[in-house]
């Protein structure tokens, strides 16, 4: 849905931090700093979601991060599901706070962008706040040209075929009401997860806004993303098109608290 024009909010809501981590150190480190720096009044917990094959290094700057941040910084360690998608639907039903931030440890996604992020959610009017890499004082740093043109088609295709002026659909950097990452059946365990999470949410009618953010390539380990995840995109992005909005949900189980754990 486009983005409406809004107020300064009265006041900020409070949020909880999911990141996913696998080789990242001073990156990761960097990330939750700034987060805890620029948001003291609003970031009251980060879950750390972590995989059997996270290295050893950055397993010790986590255990560094939850000893200087005992309140507020743990970890979750990837039991049922593979990929960085499933890495985050594991982490949403362990989450208490009503809204829920969904970042990455390696600054590609980055984190002084999520004070304007929380602000925005702050004027009550959304669902979701996304962040574009397109909007006009964005940049793409390091993309290379023939990625950048292929980016751009994907976001014209899809932003058509879903009606929205949206500019971004595909960046996993997201602010979300906590409801709107439980009310659905999610398929996807890999990157694509983060597109269905927009997509999905939209068909079922959430309100989505949109700040500018920079993108930066990573300088720190290496992208855990297979070439094949690209076409998964096209197929989460017209399957969920075609289907009935209804289909989509997911049903919570009986006496859950609030979310369904993952399947």
């Amino acid at each position: 849905m486009a983005e409406t024009p809004w107020q300064k909010p009265r006041h900020l809501p409070d949020v909880g931090v999911i990141i996913t981590a696998i080789d990242e150190t001073w990156s990761l480190r960097e990330t939750v700093d700034t987060l805890l720096r620029e948001n003291p009044d609003t970031i009251h917990e980060i879950m750390i979601g972590i995989a059997p094959h996270t290295t050893q290094a950055c397993r010790a700057v986590i255990a560094e991060l939850e000893s200087a941040h005992p309140a507020i910084v743990r970890h979750h360690e990837q039991m049922e599901l593979c990929g960085a998608g499933g890495a985050n639907r594991e982490c949403i039903p362990l989450m208490r706070s009503p809204w829920i931030l969904l970042i990455a440890a390696d600054l590609e996604t980055h984190p002084g962008t999520a004070a304007e992020m929380i602000e925005r959610a702050g004027a009550g009017d959304v669902d979701i706040v996304a962040t574009s890499r397109w909007l006009g004082g964005s940049r793409f740093g390091d993309y290379s040209p023939l990625k950048w043109i292929c980016n751009w088609l994907f976001q014209w295709m899809f932003s058509r075929l879903y009606r929205v002026t949206l500019t971004d659909m595909t960046f996993g950097f997201r602010l979300y009401r906590a409801r709107e990452l439980c009310r659905y059946a999610w398929r996807e365990t890999g990157h694509a997860f983060f597109f269905e999470a927009l997509i999905t949410p939209l068909r079922c009618g959430a309100r989505v806004a949109e700040v500018r953010t920079h993108w930066r390539k990573r300088r720190e380990g290496t992208t855990h993303m297979p070439a094949t995840e690209y076409l998964r995109y096209f197929r989460i992005g017209l399957s969920t098109r075609a289907r009935p909005a209804r289909s989509l949900m997911a049903a919570a189980p009986e006496g859950s608290r609030r979310c369904p754990r993952p399947r």
